[in-house]
């Protein structure tokens, strides 16, 4: 049975089909028996799918100095525990940004000024591939939930004191499901709303303060600001204008019932 260890260092070329027959049995046997490698497992998988689904768009290489600054810009840990709230149970782990998303990073030309601004974009970029992740495990169509219930869940199961926005019939956005993350040794809860059918996660983390901004990450539209030392992440498909234009609105919607 191969390590965590030996795992981690065969992810990429594992989840790439790079490699034998014999090491992709090895693996699958070790994932069927770790949940924390599983997970990473599908979080390498969900930034493959974003790299493949964008192809189209990546016209040439980074160059090697921008590569080293994406690098460079990625927080070193991300590793912690989370697990669903309203529905389901299953145990899953922050892991750092994966390579393949590193480098979408680099060639998308994401990054803003100063340390703190990539930062804030690498972690939205991470924010957007579990975004992605989560939809794809959860779907869509759910019929929504209650607000109320959403928190009392949160603080009862994970000692989490959250205010959780409600949906609304006239804006068309409906609470599908609430979850908490363990991370960097607190809590961020990860809110899914669907919006107009289309889906849209908010995450709210605790003792952290964004510089508020809008950014175009990886396919995604993200909304970073700041309330009383709680950071908030919007984050929503589509790089259009008429997406943004929507991110604005349901971004404002959201701050007024924070």
């Amino acid at each position: 049975m191969k390590t965590c260890d030996e795992i981690d260092s065969l992810m990429t070329p594992y989840v790439d089909d790079e490699v034998d027959l014999a090491v992709r049995q090895a693996i699958d046997a070790h994932l069927g028996q770790c949940p924390p490698c599983h997970e990473r497992a599908q979080t390498e998988r969900a930034a493959r799918r974003l790299v493949r689904s964008r192809m189209s768009a990546l016209t040439g290489a980074a160059p090697a100095s921008l590569r080293v600054r994406c690098v460079g810009a990625v927080p070193a840990t991300h590793a912690a525990a989370s697990r669903p709230v309203a529905r389901g149970s299953r145990v899953r782990r922050w892991v750092p940004l994966s390579m393949a998303a590193t480098l979408l990073l680099a060639l998308g030309g994401v990054f803003v000024a100063g340390q703190q601004g990539r930062l804030e974009a690498a972690f939205a970029a991470q924010l957007a591939i579990d975004h992605e992740k989560c939809f794809a495990e959860f779907g869509t169509g759910h019929p929504p939930i209650d607000a109320a219930e959403a928190e009392a869940r949160l603080a009862a199961v994970h000692g989490v004191e959250v205010s959780v926005p409600a949906g609304e019939d006239g804006e068309q956005m409906a609470l599908v499901d609430a979850r908490s993350c363990e991370y960097d040794g607190g809590h961020m809860t990860h809110l899914l709303y669907e919006v107009e059918g289309r889906p849209v996660s908010l995450f709210v983390v605790p003792d952290v303060r964004h510089t508020e901004r809008s950014l175009d990450v990886v396919g995604h539209q993200a909304r970073l600001w700041s309330a009383d030392d709680v950071g908030y992440v919007l984050v929503g498909d589509g790089a259009s204008a008429d997406d943004g234009a929507a991110m604005d609105r349901v971004a404002a919607y959201m701050r007024a019932h924070e």
